[in-house]
């Protein structure tokens, strides 16, 4: 049990021990049930309301999350749950990287043999915290360069040479939530999810833009899509982004380690509408363990 609750895959790797190991990491369901019902890896840090704002700022009364126990109704084992259903990771970060080509002059409509090609390189990081906060970064340096940086003290304005500010002047704040097993609430008002009717809100500290048209928000969510909303470039947008959790299809079994592209929006604060951008180039963020995060606890 310490053994696991302290990293699961040491714990996985145990069955290499003996036989004995082998059955009892297959098959000892209180352990599994602790995983995956537990705050640690599980689904007791999964936060399916928005709990922050775009500045990281706690939206009160943060809800205490309510782990459904699906077992066995919707899986055989706690196993079996833990490894199926959807879940994030914060013990490293999600790294999308991006290589096309296009002409290197200018008014080149067509390739032949004289003309020159840009091979261009860029790389998009998603790291999420506990708390509900996450950093997002569009950058053209190389994740060893970047991975140990991304850091919520790391984003701010006041940024000089040297690292990490080369890397992280770019670095944009925001907020994560994922589709929630049960249906939602309509979001037709400017209250955010965390707060009831009766709650205080304040809109001068907390942003909540309007929903889109025909937003799916009001209708039942399906588990498994992620929900992020960070600032935009200049103040007076937001990008919202939304992704499809799945499988990297690794040999080791590793789940819930690729976030594909299903939506990505802006927010134009001063007109008040939605655009949507492009994904023509756009790769999906596959999953990098980064062993400084540990298991990704909270950073004041």
């Amino acid at each position: 049990m310490h053994v696991a609750i302290k990293d699961v895959h040491t714990f996985s790797q145990l069955a290499l021990v003996c036989k004995r190991f082998a059955f009892l990491t297959m098959t000892e369901d209180r352990v599994w049930k602790r995983i995956a019902l537990g705050p640690e890896f599980g689904m007791a840090s999964m936060l399916y309301r928005y709990t922050c704002d775009l500045k990281g700022f706690p939206i009160y009364p943060v809800l205490t999350p309510i782990v459904p126990d699906l077992t066995p109704t919707l899986y055989p084992t706690y196993r079996a749950q833990f490894r199926r259903r959807p879940r994030l990771r914060f013990n490293g970060t999600y790294i999308s990287t991006v290589i096309y080509n296009r002409p290197g002059a200018s008014h080149t409509h067509h390739y032949n043999w004289s003309s020159p090609v840009l091979i261009v390189t860029y790389y998009r990081f998603l790291r999420f915290f506990r708390d509900g906060r996450c950093i997002s970064l569009l950058t053209t340096s190389e994740p060893q360069d970047v991975v140990h940086h991304l850091t919520w003290e790391n984003c701010h304005k006041h940024h000089a040479g040297g690292l990490p500010s080369v890397v992280m002047k770019d670095a944009l704040k925001g907020r994560w939530r994922l589709s929630g097993p049960a249906p939602t609430t309509g979001l037709k008002d400017e209250i955010p999810p965390s707060l009831d009717a009766e709650s205080t809100y304040d809109s001068s500290t907390h942003f909540m833009p309007p929903p889109m048209e025909n937003d799916d928000f009001a209708e039942r969510e399906d588990e498994g899509d992620v929900h992020v909303e960070t600032e935009g470039v200049i103040s007076k947008y937001m990008w919202r982004m939304q992704f499809a959790l799945g499988n990297a299809g690794r040999k080791d079994g590793s789940r819930n380690t690729k976030l594909s592209w299903k939506g990505f929006w802006s927010y134009n604060r001063l007109t008040d509408d939605w655009g949507e951008f492009g994904l023509k180039n756009d790769k999906s963020f596959y999953f990098s363990r980064v062993k400084s995060y540990e298991t990704g606890l909270l950073e004041k």
